[in-house]
């Protein structure tokens, strides 16, 4: 009998992180052979922290007789998308085709009904692994696909980063805190990123304001997490595009993108390559020890795809979302 219950992840045990860096590292040897196998640190930042876009975010942790054999980490969107959830499950390579994602999907599904959740939907699922024959097999539909690209430092040409800033444009930086005078603009600008294609994903991007990237800015620096952010502002002082990343206190060797977005009516300048370039630049200038960057780019987004493997990213994976109704799971 498989037994699924909740864990605040906030107070996980040593002995919780471990038993859950054994059953990740093993999922990943699997199911991602491509990427490196995560060490401990890795696993115990993807157990206490969380993506705080997607909002709150609940765990679950599945045993058998004792031993730990899958997960279930479930984040729950505000604003204007308070009826999905985003969920990902994972099970023990040795312990799979027993119905444990099954069992741990159905204690999942009666808490999100609780919590007033009417869809779920899946982020991360290897396009041809099992898991989405899985997801298949449960009803659930294909909604959008993306790519995972990754830029190794130690492998890369420094020069492919030197990408000029087009004519009638500065570039300004910051960690963590925009600057009052571009804190509006540069709000208006994240709401570019509403043109990014999500395929059919119930997901919808709630309005930028000054108060929610103020209230942003104070999550992320609650949880340790340190923002680089870079925008291209015009002669008029306008934001045009900016480029953010993400470096977690508990995995300093891998730097995460956020938000990259450019207004429609700045595109075609350059200002996307110029923008992501330099920050490789500061980022490597300015921190020890980082080995990687990793980003995840829609499949529909060909034109940021290529500037990224220009700048010496490589793909190294295709995952689809997928989704359904949670009523008859």
């Amino acid at each position: 009998m498989v037994d699924v219950r909740p864990l605040d992840g906030r107070r996980a045990t040593d002995s919780e992180i471990d038993e859950y860096h054994e059953l990740w590292s093993a999922v990943c040897r699997v199911d991602y052979p491509e990427l490196p196998v995560p060490t401990r640190a890795a696993s115990a930042a993807g157990l206490l922290t969380s993506q705080l876009h997607l909002g709150e975010r609940l765990l679950w942790l599945a045993r058998l007789d004792g031993r730990l054999v899958g997960s279930a980490s479930i984040n729950l969107p505000a604003d204007d998308n308070d009826r999905i959830a985003i969920a990902r499950i994972i099970v023990h390579p040795d312990q799979r085709r027993q119905g444990i994602a099954t069992e741990i999907l159905r204690v999942v599904a009666l808490t999100l009904r609780e919590r007033g959740r009417t869809h779920i939907e899946g982020w991360d699922v290897t396009e041809g692994g099992t898991g989405a024959g899985w997801t298949r097999a449960l009803g659930f539909r294909v909604v959008n696909a993306s790519v995972l690209q990754i830029l190794e430092f130690a492998e890369s040409d420094p020069s492919r980063w030197d990408a000029a800033v087009p004519a009638g444009y500065r570039l300004v930086r910051w960690v963590d805190a925009a600057p009052d005078d571009l804190v509006e603009s540069y709000a208006k600008a994240l709401n570019a990123m509403a043109d990014a294609p999500l395929g059919e994903s119930g997901l919808t991007e709630s309005a930028w304001s000054v108060e929610r990237v103020r209230r942003e800015e104070a999550v992320y620096r609650d949880n340790g997490i340190t923002r680089w952010t870079i925008v291209a502002v015009t002669g008029s002082g306008e934001v045009a595009g900016l480029t953010t990343v993400q470096l977690r206190p508990l995995n300093p060797e891998r730097l995460v993108q956020a938000e990259t977005a450019v207004l429609a009516a700045h595109r075609g300048h350059g200002l996307g390559m110029a923008l992501k370039g330099a920050m490789l630049r500061w980022v490597r200038a300015d921190t020890g020890g980082l080995k990687q960057v990793w980003t995840g780019t829609g499949a529909a987004n060909t034109h940021m795809i290529d500037v990224n493997h220009r700048l010496g990213y490589r793909t190294v994976r295709r995952f689809s979302a997928v989704s359904r109704e949670l009523a008859g799971l």
